[in-house]
């Protein structure tokens, strides 16, 4: 009876090696099989990249960063949120900054190359501050985008992006001595156009 289970043992040890083999085999085909754009699949992102605001009175543009969440209804639409820290620019000491709290939606077009090109839009809350000046300020505006982008997988859970983003957002503080535009131009704006340009990198979850 000992015999028998050490025969067994021995069997199942033998056997392991081969099972972890084919094991790793099947999740390395799986992962290669994976489809990003497939309906139920999910993307958290990071985003880096070019921030400005073209209001009157506004800096030169500046750098900002994000994160994006997207989940796909289809192989052609996906919803999403996101939150960005964009740094619009700086005057010496004083600083503008922003922060978008958004959702979008997106349509994506399938190429015949890796390459998958998407047209979106979305909406939230933009926090806006800013700081350094003699009368500073911060609130939270309303504002709406539309984004031009693509992405590239470069892994079979990695994709590369890049995007285009114009928003339509509500600006407060317009008395500002430094950039606000009824202060430094005589013109008041009660919205103005921000936009950036950001490369992208997101993980298939």
């Amino acid at each position: 009876m000992k015999q028998r289970w050490r025969r067994l043992l021995s069997s199942s040890v033998g056997c392991a090696p081969i099972l972890a083999v084919a094991l790793l085999a099947t999740s390395a085909a799986a992962q290669q099989d994976i489809d990003p754009w497939a309906k139920g699949t999910s993307w958290a992102a990071v985003r880096f990249g070019y921030a400005k605001s073209a209001a009157e009175g506004a800096a030169d543009g500046n750098v900002g960063f994000g994160f994006v969440y997207t989940a796909f209804r289809s192989t052609k639409w996906s919803y999403g949120a996101s939150a960005q820290v964009d740094y619009l620019g700086r005057y010496g000491n004083s600083h503008q900054i922003e922060a978008p709290f958004t959702v979008e939606t997106a349509r994506h077009f399938k190429w015949a190359t890796p390459t998958r090109p998407y047209l979106g839009a979305g909406l939230g809350a933009y926090y806006q501050k800013i700081q350094g000046t003699t009368d500073d300020a911060a609130s939270f505006e309303p504002g709406a985008y539309f984004m031009l982008g693509s992405n590239t997988p470069v892994s079979p859970r990695g994709l590369l992006g890049f995007d285009v983003r114009v928003s339509y957002v509500g600006l407060n503080n317009q008395d500002n001595p430094v950039f606000g535009g009824e202060a430094t131009t005589g013109r008041h704006q009660s919205h103005a156009y921000h936009w950036s340009a950001k490369l992208s990198y997101a993980w298939v979850l």
